[in-house]
């Protein structure tokens, strides 16, 4: 693959040859903290990137100059310095996804960005953030550092934006193939400070698949053909999906996804996933994001099989649909009678993100005989242990529309399929009926007309 040209010039790039402008950009926490002002909006990598050698350094400086930033980033670790309590009013923090976020935005400086997965470098620029801090590998033979597991959380526009940019290089970052455009690669001359790490990066497990969660994926697989390229998330439904894929001896798939999750290496593998009639990256498996264990890490690490993109490709519905027979699988949390599709809220509280489920059901639908599914539970037991229904009369008050039920294609529970495309209210509220729970089947009968009318 050709490497790329740098872009930025970093504090160093007059000096040549990079190990020179490394051994020059070589700091400690504490100093690398200082290029940080109070007032800079600073844009930081998330979850297993989190710049945890810069993080405590900068904690302690804000405190000492009683210095305020705000943050830009996503799922934030919670044992982060920066976001502890105690900090809460030196630090505003935005984010356009939430995981532990959720528990910390009773805090009252943690806010949720409505902005699709894509769009993650727009609206950080948005912000016009001075500063960046990104956790990076080591560079390779010709200078080049990856950055990795979650660095499509700054995405490279951000950084090319940024006035200064702190790279934290740790040594168990691993490295992963990359070039062209949209890359995930940053130079040791587009830096303006390295402080070196050895911390190792949390690992995700693989979330074992339960029973539900195979008979959902049984009637997913049903509906990808040979040669399709698909998009999957994680968790045990995305799990699910893979071991059923195996199972219908399934041939020939791609991927683009945002998410490369374990059950990606197992498809390859088995031999199942080899991205022999893709379109765009034709061989390799594409995403932005790996999320997983080190099994995942060691069998994609520098694997030109794979190829990490920034996370504005992956998730461009205009290029999604330059590939043939997309299927994107996206799960819901709850789904109305029209269609309406809640993936990110319960009522009003922010639970996760829109993420890039709009972006995937579009670009899936307008690729040449592409498919978008809707996937989830019938039914799940609330706090005091009674079962409720997912597939609901309406949204209950202050819900978030995550898909709108004009681009709703079929949705899937362990009951069956559902598709919704082109069909009328009706249509719609009598097929999300029959793949409800049986328990809430005759309810939701009864309810029927009286829902539409409300939102007709």
């Amino acid at each position: 693959m050709t490497l790329p040209t740098p872009v930025r010039k970093g504090r160093a790039s007059g000096l040549s040859g990079w190990r020179r402008q490394y051994e020059a950009l070589r700091t400690t926490a504490v100093q690398a903290a200082e290029w940080i002002r109070p007032g800079d909006a600073v844009a930081v990598s998330g979850s297993a990137n989190w710049p945890y050698a810069v993080d405590g350094a900068l904690a302690e400086r804000l405190r000492s100059l009683a210095g305020r930033i705000e943050l830009l980033s996503l799922y934030a670790p919670l044992d982060t310095a920066l976001l502890a309590p105690e900090n809460a009013d030196l630090v505003s923090y935005q984010a356009n996804f939430f995981s532990g976020e959720r528990l910390l935005a009773k805090q009252g400086n943690v806010w949720y960005v409505p902005a699709h997965l894509s769009a993650t470098g727009d609206w950080m620029c948005a912000r016009q953030p001075r500063a960046a801090v990104i956790a990076c590998s080591p560079p390779d033979e010709n200078g080049w550092m990856c950055r990795s597991l979650w660095g499509a959380s700054v995405p490279r526009a951000v950084l090319e934006q940024a006035e200064t940019v702190v790279v934290v290089v740790n040594s168990g970052l691993p490295s992963f193939s990359s070039g062209g455009e949209g890359h995930m690669l940053f130079h040791v001359s587009e830096a303006d400070a390295i402080v070196e790490d050895s911390r190792p990066p949390a690992e995700h497990p693989p979330v074992p698949a339960g029973e539900t969660d195979r008979r959902i994926a049984a009637y997913i697989a049903e509906l990808i053909p040979d040669g399709a390229c698909v998009q999957f998330g994680l968790g045990g439904l995305a799990n699910a999906v893979g071991e059923c894929l195996v199972d219908a001896g399934k041939r020939d798939l791609g991927l683009q996804t945002e998410v490369i999750g374990n059950c990606v290496m197992e498809l390859m593998k088995k031999g199942v996933l080899n991205n022999s009639r893709k379109q765009t990256c034709p061989g390799q498996s594409v995403g932005a994001y790996f999320i997983g264990d080190k099994r995942l890490w060691d069998f994609a690490r520098d694997n030109p099989a794979f190829c990490q993109k920034d996370i504005h490709w992956t998730n461009d519905p205009r290029r999604i649909a330059q590939n043939d027979r997309v299927v994107s699988i996206n799960n819901a949390m709850e789904i109305d009678l029209t269609g309406q599709v809640n993936a990110e809220s319960v009522g009003p509280r922010q639970y996760s993100g829109t993420g890039g489920q709009l972006e995937w059901v579009l670009g899936s639908q307008w690729s040449k005989d592409g498919k978008s599914i809707i996937a989830l539970r019938s039914s799940y037991r609330d706090k005091a242990g009674v079962l409720r229904s997912k597939i609901v009369p309406q949204l209950p008050p202050g819900s978030t529309v995550t898909t709108p039920r004009t681009c709703v294609q079929y949705v899937v529970t362990e009951y069956g399929v559902a598709d919704l495309k082109y069909k009328s209210v009706l249509e719609r509220a009598r097929a999300l009926i029959a793949i409800a729970h049986p328990d809430f089947r005759a309810e939701l009968s009864r309810n029927l007309l009286a829902s539409l009318g409300t939102l007709l």
